[in-house]
């Protein structure tokens, strides 16, 4: 009888089969409502993998954020801003504040997990460092973004990159959660409007 040698997977799937369990899992039952075990079962690995490959549940938590934030937000933003470059200088505003608004207003459940998070890191100050770790690649995504389009798109001379990544950031987390827990108080023309505004500020 022939065995079949047992192939091991790669690192990199094994992590990626994790992430993807704790995106689930996080999103049914929030981050304090999460346990390493109950990721580790979905993803039908031991909790023991789970360690090997990330530090602990906050760390997981943030594999699991920047996946969303990589292919929604980030996405999102790049998408926009690349259309806007080629549409007439009297329309890219609007077509931009409603292309982001798209991206917000969702009902994504991420937003509100993060807002979690962060309370959970104001009373945990071993949360502070990963919480802004976090925050800070986010918003090094986003200057990226703006910074891949500044050669099609006429930026108000002299804008600092840095300060509009982080005024988007604060813009996207802000309105993606007010949209998730009282969308009648954040209409989707108020969401433009406030968008249209932000960009208005950066575009010549």
């Amino acid at each position: 009888m022939t065995v079949t040698p047992r192939v091991r997977p790669l690192r990199a799937d094994v992590r990626e089969q994790i992430v993807s369990a704790a995106g689930v899992e996080f999103a049914e039952h929030g981050y304090a409502g999460t346990s390493v075990a109950q990721v580790a079962a979905r993803a039908g690995y031991t909790k023991g993998a789970v360690y090997s490959n990330f530090g602990g549940k906050p760390e997981l938590f943030v594999a699991a954020v920047q996946d969303y934030f990589a292919e929604t937000v980030v996405a999102a933003v790049a998408e926009t801003l690349g259309a806007a470059s080629s549409a007439p200088a009297a329309t890219r505003t609007r077509a931009m504040a409603h292309a982001l608004a798209d991206s917000v207003l969702r009902g994504e459940r991420w937003p509100v997990l993060l807002a979690e998070f962060r309370t959970v890191a104001t009373q945990q100050p071993e949360l502070a460092d990963v919480y802004g770790a976090l925050r800070t690649t986010q918003r090094a995504q986003l200057a990226e973004a703006l910074r891949s389009a500044a050669e099609q798109l006429p930026f108000r001379e002299g804008l600092d990159l840095e300060v509009a990544a982080a005024l988007l950031l604060t813009c996207v987390q802000s309105l993606s959660v007010e949209g998730a827990a009282a969308p009648e108080a954040m209409p989707r023309p108020l969401a433009e409007a406030l968008f249209a505004h932000v960009l208005e500020g950066m575009l010549a």
